[in-house]
């Protein structure tokens, strides 16, 4: 057989002839990356709405079981005491004690008095009652400063960022401006209030009076199961807040205030229309220094001056509505399209109202 000399190769025929070098391997077009990158772009579009949908999903069952949890330590006080908690302590020092927070009233709020119901024992052995949070031109601060630092993690519904609170030294007036390295922690589960204002009285808006309707918590305090008309099946116990920036005092649940430790049903769940026709678009806080406008994190806020007219409403981080804790331990879930009349009958406790749920 001849071979064949081409280029420094040797060939035999009919041996088929080899040069050495390998062809080219096939690569992706640009065309044809575009058009997987496209792909790819529209699956992750489609996917990510329901990855964070079961995201929230998720975030909401653990929030309906922290206020599940709240509402069996509230059944287990009632059994030791015969009846709830009272909204806040009032005990007067020796300047007297009003409807307001003005430094003379312990203030210790309904929460604080839960603390050994929520497996806190060692909380509720560390504040100092006598005192109160308040008591004693605002004395309670210090001794309680590091009681109130401390996250109470049942109280942190995990659809909304945990923030804290401090006194800013910019806007607040002596003596509250030399507390301003007290952090308070914060949380989302607040008292119903009534549907009045803070002060829990009548008020008057454009000429008509409204009537204050008693809630299960308050100033009165002394609220047994028994003393609930309505039903405990029928009745708003708590509700949701959203936790507001440094200085503002919404989330802060230490404290009664509106938006803190307590919500007005004047708004319906994650809304600003005030039901009684003040045009008040934002919560009405009692003094500048709790407040915080913010309409961007749906918390706009207006101050008043007021120490007992204030009022601010229930809302939350989930999509749609809020979660409620019924008296008889039940957890349902308020729409944003609840009717505002009907969301005030539901927190009242002795209204009467026969309410088709």
């Amino acid at each position: 057989m001849t071979p064949l000399i081409s280029l420094g190769v040797v060939c035999r025929l009919p041996t088929p002839c080899h040069t050495g070098r390998t062809p080219p391997a096939r690569g992706f077009t640009l065309i044809e990356l575009l058009v997987v990158l496209t792909i790819i772009g529209v699956l992750v579009a489609l996917l990510l709405p329901a990855v964070q949908a079961a995201r929230e999903a998720a975030r909401r069952v653990q929030c309906v079981n922290n206020l599940k949890q709240i509402g069996v330590g509230l059944h287990h006080y009632h059994t030791a005491a015969n009846a709830l908690p009272p909204g806040r302590i009032w005990k007067a020092d020796a300047f007297g004690c009003g409807l307001n927070i003005d430094g003379h009233c312990q203030n210790t709020p309904w929460f604080i008095l839960m603390l050994p119901h929520f497996e806190q024992q060692s909380l509720s052995n560390a504040f100092n009652f006598n005192l109160g949070a308040e008591g004693q031109n605002f004395g309670g601060l210090f001794p309680n400063g590091t009681v109130v630092q401390n996250k109470i993690r049942l109280f942190q519904c995990p659809s909304d960022s945990a923030m804290t609170y401090q006194f800013s030294t910019t806007t607040d007036p002596a003596p509250l401006a030399a507390f301003n390295p007290i952090v308070f922690s914060k949380g989302n589960y607040a008292v119903s209030w009534g549907n009045t204002q803070w002060g829990q009285q009548p008020v008057t808006v454009n000429g008509k009076t409204i009537p204050f309707l008693p809630s299960a918590f308050g100033h009165a305090g002394n609220v047994t199961f028994a003393s609930i008309p309505d039903g405990l099946s029928n009745t708003v116990f708590l509700g949701e807040v959203v936790q507001g920036s440094l200085y503002d005092i919404r989330g802060t649940i230490w404290t009664t205030a509106s938006g803190a430790g307590s919500f007005i049903t004047r708004f319906a769940p994650n809304r600003f229309v005030d039901l009684y026709g003040s045009g008040i678009t934002g919560d009405e806080m009692i003094v500048p220094w709790f407040c915080t406008n913010e309409p961007k994190r749906s918390l706009p806020c207006v101050w008043n001056g007021d120490m007992v007219n204030g009022f601010a409403g229930a809302r939350s981080r989930h999509p749609g509505g809020i979660n409620t804790l019924y008296g008889d331990g039940s957890v349902r879930f308020a729409k944003d399209t609840i009717s505002p009349t009907i969301w005030v009958s539901l927190n009242s406790i002795a209204g009467g109202e026969v309410l088709d749920q």
